[in-house]
Formats: C-alpha cells, structure tokens, sequence
C-alpha cells in the first residue's frame, strides 16, 4: 500500500507557488497566534476551517468535494477518476486546502495525482451516509440553470421607481411608528407583539400586513421601537431615539435604515409563518426585545450571518448581470461616437470617461433565474429558499434599490442606488477574510449612496393647505416634524408624491383623549395651514370637544374625576373595571390601583371615552433604548491585509523546519488513526483519564468520526472493543501492520 501524506506534509512539500495561493485564498487561517506550518495545519482541518472551505464552494465544487468524502468513509485515498472534475475544480480545491494528494510521489505534480484526499471532518459536514444521500438535496442533482436574455429597463422608470421608494420608505417607517406612539402595543410573556395588534396597526397604517410588518423589524432593528411602561404591563412604545431621527435630514434617515436593513437578521417569511426554519416560534419584534437568539437556519453550519450574506449574494449577482449589457451597450456607444463628426450633440458634448444617459438603464431578470444562479453558485448558504429571496427582493425595492419592468413584477433590475450599494459593497468585500468573500464588519453605506438620495428627493414641505371640506394637502413630501404632529389630529387619506390628510370627529377625539386641548388643537392647524383655518373645522373641533363626556383622568397611580357624583356609581361597578381597582375617594373622586394610561384603557373597554387631564399634558412616554447606538469593537487575531505578505513570507521560511504531520498535534493523530483503520493496523494511543493521569495501550482503530474512534483494545488475551473521544488522545503512533 503507498505511504499516504498527511495535509501538514502535503503543505510543507508543496510547491511555493501553491503554498502563497492557499495562504492568499484563506485569509481566515491568516492569523497572528498561527505562526507555524503546523497551526495552518491545524486550523484548516479543524470543523470551522473545513466548513469555511466548503461554504464558498459552487456546485460543480461541492460535487467533487462531496465524492471525495464518500469515498473516504470506505479508503482514504480518493481515485481522482472517482472525483469527476476537470483540472479547474481540482486547483481550486487545493487552493482552498479542501483537498490534496494522497500520495508523497504526485507533490511535484498535484493536479495529476492518481489519488487524492479530503478532511475528515468533511464526512461529518457533507451528506456522506446512505440515509444522508437519499434526502432531497438539490445541489446533488441540480443542472447548471440557463440564462436567459435580461429585460431593459428605461432609465427614467428606474428614477422614478427609486426617488419614490426612498422618500417613501422613512415615512412609512414613521407612520408605522406613529402607530405604535398613538396606541401603545402590550408585549408577550414571550417577547414581541401578537398577529393581533401588528393588523391593528397594519389597519391604522394603511399598509399591507407583510410590509406594516418589516417595517416595523426595521424599526426595532433601528432601535427606534423598545420596550417601556411598567413592570406590570410592558409595552412597545417608540425610544428616544425616535425624537432624534424626526430631526435627520432625509438622506440620512434613509442611509440608516438602508444600513440596518444590509445588516439586519430577522427574515420576514418566518415572522410572517410564526416560526423559524428550526421550528422556533417567533413573533414580531421578538428580536428586539432579545428574543430568537437561535440561528434560524438548521442548514449547513456557518458563522456567517446568514440573512446579511443572502442580501449580499442578491445584490451582487444583480450587479453582475446588467454588467454584460452595459458594458456591450458601452461599447456600442462609443463607436458610434467615433463615426460621428465633430460637434454632433449629445456625444461631443459628453464629459470625457462618461457614458450617455441610456448607459444608465436596468436589466432585470426573472426571480426564478436570479433563485437558480444563487443555488448554482452558493448552494450551502442556509437562508437561500426561493420564498425568502422573493422578500428580499420586495425588501430591496421599498427600500429604493431595484425595480419591475412594466407588466413584469416578477422580474427585478438594480436602480442607480442599488447599483452604488453593490458596487460599494464589491469593493469593501475585496478585503473579507472568509473564503466566501463576506464580512459583516465591512458593510457600510457610503456618502455616495446618500448623495444619489438627496438628489433624487424633492424639497420638504413644512405647511399644508387646510380646506373647507376638512382635509389638508401637503403638495411634496411632509417633514417628518410635521407629519408627526398632523398624524396626531388627522387620518391620512392619501400618500403618494404627496399627502392628503383628513380631519373627522374621531381624529379630533383621539387627539383630546392624549391630552391635547381645544386651544393645542386649534394654534396647531393654524401654525402648520397656509390658508388658516376655515370655519367648518373650526365648528368640527368644538362639536368633537362637547361630545365628550367630562371623565378626567389624573396621574397618582391615578385617579379618577367625575363632573357629576351620578357617573361615577356605575363606574365602580362595572365588572370591566374591577382590573382598575378603583376605590371612592370623594363623591365625585376614585383612585385606581393601575397607571393612568391602563386606567383610560380599560374605561375605553367599558364603552365610556375620557378626557385626559390637562395637567398631564406634555412630552408623550418613551422606552429605553434597545440598541447601543455605536457598534462593538471587537478584538481580531486576523493578519490585516497590509501584513499579509509579510506573515506569509514568514510561514515560508518556517515550512522547512516545521514536522509534517507530528503524532503529538491533533491533526496528525487524527491522520494516524484513519491511516490505521483503512490499513487495518495497531496503533499505540496514549489517553488521557478524567483524574488527568495517562495509559499507554494498543489500539486497533475500526471507526473514525469527526469526535470519536471505535476500535479494538486487546489487553490479557481479550479483545474489547472501545470507543474514544479523539480530545482525550494525547498521543498515538503506528506500530506496523499485524492485521
């Protein structure tokens, strides 16, 4: 049988050339603990290094790897006719370190090699088993998807599309908000808010349920929703951080919630299912308040973040597929403009390095084909299904990134935005230590990405015009300030480009039951109209005020006040009321045992509306905030980019006294062991006991997983068999082949 190499020699023997790539391709094993050919070693085969490898593997890739480990769990050396991948598959295998050749005779020549090798611990990650393999894998079976001609997109549909989306975005995120500051939401003993009162305020917003509900992820991922009130009934209720972000220029606030939306790890389709892809149930918010700390992907293990690496893959392989015809478009353009005669408009007068305005527009592909070119490309990354790329994508356009063709939903192109996001992304990636080319530490949102939105977003309007027939239209975009304060005495009727409100009896109420006054609700629709106020509203606000009854409702746990000593005898026993614990005081004055917003709750219930206290007026409540606003700075042993050749330089000079492939490191026992059980030989193992004292005995290895070895022990005459945990071996070393 020939002498197999462990991936320490293969390392140590192999060329300079192949040993720079591997380093370069790994710069997750770059680190400055790891100085020696051994900790390299060591690291790429440990389950983390191998799963790193393999999660960067396309499916043509990840076939081969996964023959190699089917073939390992009968002979470690792999025929390379059993693998059945061209020479490019195999370099790329070894560049990753997933793979080398099994023989010390082919290290000259390791493409050629006749046999090869894998981590053991890939047959643990890989779907080696028989009942593994008789699941429905999609990579195993999958063609190479095929690609169809993108759909251009006029570049003004594409301005438009975006321009609409951005400016819309932060003022649905307000209005989603503003629901929650108007009617705070009780939280679950199990953290978040109930598919009940996400509809009420889905209803309260006019948006539809599934976007009222990423908003509001959004939200809470922005910090800008937490938990406040009382111990005894905590509530959701905007943070005070929501007061600063109405104070953000609109770029800004959208660059924002762009940033926590790329980094963001709630995936919508199992808020809106009601449980995970583990089966975990989850709620609305349940995130922010702390919850689901799981990972919700029970696919292949990573310690990538999986949504944020989803929404990468999504925007990056937009990108690469309206670089081809920009770039044939680009080509055509400019020799067209070498033909023309000098003067001709619209191509002389082009800057020099542009490109005319059609360079501009978009090429959308089906959302089937965008889903089957991530399969064929990143089959292992755990988020991908088709149900949460097609969220994503409805993500992405309300956020103003891409956009539909006209007639085609089910089609998506980037926009200039997202065209700038990717881009920026693209190049901030360049830098990513994980052979998957991503890092979470390196997403940003640049000034030019913020600089496209202000541009495209037209002047705030800070006054609205207030009509006769009780509503108030805003011409543009309202300021957030405004919105906010006309949001309090007015239903929105309208949104668009610009926004209707409506002022009606039960919005004046609502505004006298928070506190606000007759004269608060008459100096604000003067100050913010550019037309005054007219008398209908006028006579609107006072009817609303004198059809409320006179039930006031005072802080001191809170207490109680009736106009007249007759209202407050049913009050006291209406069984509706027996959680409010109230208890007369005066004939015209009773104190409850709950908060004064509990209070106002539980009589609304009962059917009796109540006037707030004046003297209660002022800034409305606000929760903690749940987010730090600053990210965590994180220590890293990574080699920084800067240091690479350098680290590199040095591991080459310590290749040639490093051991290939010791009996004392981890890796080289776990090599002895599997090179015995495939040979069927003895082994002397030095184990480790639970008191910490050590025995020395022989060891014929039948088995060897990722954790443990099976084998036989034979001690006095006997034969026993034993299983092992592979931590406890300190040692182990060959003693011949005596099957």
């Amino acid at each position: 049988m020939p002498q197999l190499i462990s991936f320490a020699a293969w390392l140590a023997r192999a060329e300079e050339s192949w040993f720079t790539a591997l380093c370069t391709a790994r710069r997750d094993l770059m680190r400055a603990d790891i100085t020696t050919l051994g900790g390299v070693a060591a690291a790429a085969a440990s389950r983390a290094g191998v799963a790193a490898g393999l999660e960067a593997l396309s499916v043509p890739h990840l076939r081969a790897a996964h023959r190699a480990a089917v073939a390992t769990r009968v002979d470690p050396a792999v025929p390379a006719s059993a693998l059945g991948a061209d020479e490019a598959v195999l370099a790329e295998l070894l560049r990753l370190g997933l793979m080398w050749p099994a023989q010390d005779s082919a290290v000259d020549t390791p493409l050629a090699a006749p046999a090869f090798r894998i981590h053991s611990e890939a047959v643990g990650l890989l779907p080696t088993s028989a009942a593994d393999r008789a699941a429905d894998i999609a990579w195993l079976h999958s063609a190479r998807p095929q690609q169809v001609s993108p759909t251009r997109i006029a570049h003004s549909l594409l301005e438009n599309a975006q321009a609409a989306a951005a400016g819309g975005v932060v003022g649905e995120v307000l209005s989603v908000l503003d629901a929650f500051d108007d009617a705070p939401a009780s939280q679950l003993t199990s953290g978040g808010v109930g598919k009940r009162d996400m509809q009420l305020r889905a209803r309260a917003t006019g948006l539809d349920y599934s976007k009222a509900v990423f908003l509001t992820e959004l939200a809470g991922q922005a910090g800008l929703l937490g938990v406040g009130g009382k111990d005894i009934d905590p509530q959701w209720l905007p943070t005070v951080a929501y007061d600063s972000f109405l104070d953000l220029d609109r770029a800004e606030a959208h660059s924002r919630l762009l940033h926590t939306w790329l980094m963001g790890t709630v995936d919508t389709t199992h808020v809106l299912a009601g449980r995970t892809g583990r089966g975990e149930r989850i709620h609305s918010l349940s995130s922010a308040a702390g919850g689901a700390r799981l990972n919700p992907y029970a696919g292949f293990p990573s310690s990538l973040p999986q949504l944020p690496y989803l929404k990468h893959l999504v925007l990056a392989e937009l990108a690469e597929t309206a670089e081809g015809p920009a770039r044939a478009q680009a080509g055509a353009t400019q020799a067209g403009a070498s033909t023309q005669p000098t003067g001709v408009p619209g191509v002389d007068s082009q800057p020099a390095g542009t490109l005319p305005a059609a360079a501009e527009d978009g090429w959308a592909i089906p959302d089937a084909e965008l889903f089957a070119r991530l399969q064929w490309k990143r089959p292992l990354a755990a988020a991908l299904s088709r149900a949460t790329v097609d969220q994503l994508l409805r993500e992405a356009q309300a956020l103003g990134l891409v956009s539909s063709p006209l007639a085609h939903p089910e089609q998506h192109a980037l926009t200039a935005i997202g065209r700038r996001v990717a881009a920026d992304l693209r190049v901030a990636m360049r830098a990513a230590p994980a052979p998957a080319g991503y890092d979470p530490g390196l997403v940003e949102v640049s000034d030019r990405v913020r600089g496209l939105v202000t541009e495209l977003l037209p002047a705030l309007q800070t006054s609205v015009l207030v009509q006769s027939d009780l509503t108030a239209v805003a011409t543009g975009p309202v300021d957030p300030r405004l919105h906010a304060e006309l949001d309090n005495i007015a239903d929105v009727d309208t949104r668009g480009q610009g926004t209707v409100y409506r002022f009606t009896a039960d919005s004046i109420s609502r505004a006298l039951r928070t506190g606000m006054s007759v004269a608060d609700v008459h100096e604000l629709i003067a100050r913010v109209s550019s037309t005054g106020v007219p008398q209908p509203l006028r006579f609107l606000i006072d009817e609303a005020a004198a059809k409320l009854r006179r039930v006031q409702v005072a802080p001191a746990r809170s207490v109680l006040v009736v106009d007249d000593p007759s209202d407050l005898e049913p009050l006291l026993a209406d069984p509706q009321l027996l959680a409010a614990g109230l208890n007369r005081v005066s004939t015209t004055v009773a104190v409850a045992a709950v908060p004064q917003d509990r209070l106002a709750s539980l009589l609304e219930a009962a059917g009796q509306p109540t006037l707030r206290h004046h003297a209660t007026a002022g800034p409305p409540p606000r929760a903690a905030r749940t987010r730090a606003s600053a990210a965590v700075t994180r220590r890293s042993l990574l080699v920084p980019e800067k240091d690479l050749p350098h680290h590199i330089r040095g591991l080459l000079h310590a290749r040639s006294a490093a051991a290939s492939g010791s009996a004392d490191s981890p890796l080289g026992i776990l090599d002895v062991l599997r090179e015995a059980a495939a040979a069927g030989s003895t082994v002397a193992v030095t184990v480790v006991g639970a008191d910490g004292r050590r025995s020395r005995f022989p060891l014929r290895p039948v088995q060897v997983t990722t954790g443990r070895v099976r084998g036989i022990r034979e001690a006095g005459g006997r034969a026993t068999e034993v299983a092992l945990g592979i931590s406890r071996i300190a040692s182990a070393e060959p003693l011949g082949d005596d099957r």
